[in-house]
């Protein structure tokens, strides 16, 4: 296994957090590294956890992906809008809100500019479009994320 967290694999790489330093527990507001410039590999791996933990992320960062492969010239901007929609239009009860008004709040008061502060997507506040631009490191561990989920 390589010694840099940042070289390994979901499948080879094992994370251990000291919380002794933090108290246990980390503030939602507390700076995290940027996964394309993040120097330290620690901060890199904690900044993919951070990313991944929401679910509403998780499937915003997969809707994002699949309409980025679809575009193959990579110049469209997806609609908060649209991008609500399909959440929503895969969602079940059981998976949380459905309802594509609230879900779009939440992306764009919460989930897109955290992703966008990680250079993962570029968000238009203001047109309230957003386009991926990705990580492969990323990449890599929500592939992981999603075959665990569909086991």
């Amino acid at each position: 296994m390589s010694e840099d967290p940042s070289e390994a694999t979901p499948e080879t790489q094992t994370a251990t957090t000291d919380h002794a330093t933090t108290g246990g527990t980390r503030s939602e507001s507390a700076p995290t590294a940027n996964l394309l410039t993040g120097d330290e590999p620690s901060e890199k791996l904690d900044a993919a956890f951070d990313l991944l933990a929401d679910p509403l992320r998780r499937e915003a960062l997969s809707h994002l992906r699949a309409v980025e492969n679809e575009d193959r010239d990579g110049e469209s901007d997806l609609e908060l809008s649209s991008l609500a929609d399909a959440i929503a239009a895969e969602r079940t009860p059981d998976d949380g809100d459905t309802d594509a008004r609230s879900l779009a709040f939440h992306l764009h008061h919460s989930h897109l500019p955290k992703l966008e502060s990680h250079g993962v997507v570029t968000y238009d506040s203001e047109r309230r479009t957003v386009r991926y631009r990705g990580h492969a490191w990323l990449d890599e561990w929500l592939d992981h994320v999603e075959r665990v989920a569909s086991e």
